[in-house]
């Protein structure tokens, strides 16, 4: 479950990158290509988790899965918004007043997270701990970015928002690739 989101959403956040980078010169082609992603990243709610879910852990595994589920489909919405957005050519203004929403649940989850599957109070492991904390604050920087280019007009913060989009969706697509490879597990 973790494995694919991650991978989908970086991809989603990479392919947006270029848009922001100015790197791309149609805007619908990107719109389709997120929406696609976002999609697809939906068929992690069906799939198992692979970190997240453990025998030894039955009191809050059901927590866990249910914050991480609710991550998959508020990035699913926001990333279909978005390629509305794109393919329509609409207004920014909407699609960046709600990545300000998603900043914030992404950055409760990311405390949620950091707090509950510390090292010190849960048998994951840092490797567990620390590949799902740096997803979701990854994504809730990449959403508050988003929040002040687009709902606050700050043009001085498109490139840092791109290169941040960038960078971003590489490591949350790295993260995806070593979560399913099994590098990072129980």
């Amino acid at each position: 479950m973790e494995a694919v989101f991650f991978i989908l959403v970086g991809g989603a956040l990479f392919s947006q990158s270029w848009n922001l980078l100015g790197l791309l010169a149609e805007a619908r082609s990107l719109g389709i290509l997120v929406a696609g992603l976002a999609l697809m990243s939906l068929i992690a709610l069906i799939i198992d988790p692979m970190v997240l879910e453990s025998e030894l852990h039955h009191s809050h595994w059901v927590t866990n899965n249910a914050v991480f589920k609710g991550i998959i489909i508020l990035w699913a919405v926001y990333l279909l918004a978005t390629g509305a957005q794109n393919f329509l050519d609409l207004e920014d203004r909407s699609i960046g007043l709600f990545a300000g929403f998603v900043s914030i649940i992404s950055l409760v989850a990311f405390l949620y997270f950091v707090v509950r599957l510390a090292p010190e109070t849960n048998k994951y492991g840092e490797a567990v701990w620390l590949s799902v904390s740096v997803g979701t604050l990854i994504l809730a920087i990449n959403a508050g970015l988003s929040f002040f280019h687009q709902a606050i007009p700050f043009h001085v913060i498109r490139l840092v928002s791109g290169w941040f989009l960038l960078v971003g969706g590489i490591i949350l697509g790295i993260v995806g690739v070593l979560v399913g490879v099994g590098t990072i597990s129980l």
